[in-house]
């Protein structure tokens, strides 16, 4: 119930404008904080005859470049949303070949966020300072043969975007903690957008078996 309570806060929360999530409004990326994503390795495996997996391992980076420090949840607690397009589609049209809404939450595992200060959860990032995770983003490769639907793609040159959350509980307590933290920096709550990265996808050939 818990997840899906923050599930439907991602989906909904008033975030800005222009790009989109799920119907929503994100800021274009004229923020302090900046997000950058970078590929670092491509896996594939066999799902079945007709499916191979891809897993992307994506190294995220938040950078501050705005002139004060900010306070930046690092946590386990994350919802992210993938959108690809083939390179060669115009970057005028919003159609997207995948646009997948994803989640990393581990309930069993509650964070101290409600504290006096930033506990170890959160990054305090002074002026020009970074910082790194990764993540990793599977998606379904079919041959020219096999219909992709809507959360596969097939060989060629692609383009990955992630928008990330940046906080997973109430608007109500962001702000309260940014006015209560506030000699420590400014408490980050809104999603960021990812700079666009490309990359390869090969065509489908025998693989391991995925485990």
């Amino acid at each position: 119930m818990r997840y899906i309570f923050m599930l439907l806060m991602f989906l909904w929360l008033p975030w800005g404008s222009h790009s989109t999530v799920c119907g929503t409004q994100v800021k274009p990326q004229t923020q302090p904080l900046a997000l950058t994503a970078k590929i670092l390795s491509q896996q594939y495996c066999s799902v079945n005859p007709n499916v191979t997996n891809l897993q992307i391992r994506v190294q995220l980076q938040f950078t501050n470049v705005g002139n004060q420090r900010l306070i930046l949840y690092k946590g386990h607690d994350l919802f992210y949303q993938t959108r690809i397009r083939r390179v060669a589609t115009s970057a005028t049209t919003e159609k997207y070949e995948v646009n997948i809404l994803n989640s990393r939450y581990f309930d069993e595992q509650p964070e101290k966020i409600d504290q006096p200060a930033p506990g170890k959860v959160f990054a305090i990032l002074p002026p020009g300072a970074v910082y790194q995770t990764e993540m990793l983003v599977g998606l379904g490769v079919v041959g020219g043969g096999v219909n992709r639907g809507n959360d596969a793609l097939k060989d060629g040159e692609h383009s990955l975007q992630l928008i990330v959350s940046t906080w997973y509980k109430s608007r109500n307590l962001a702000q309260k903690l940014r006015q209560q933290w506030q000699r420590k920096g400014l408490l980050w709550f809104e999603p960021l957008v990812s700079t666009p990265v490309n990359f390869m996808v090969e065509s489908p050939r025998p693989q391991m078996p995925c485990r």
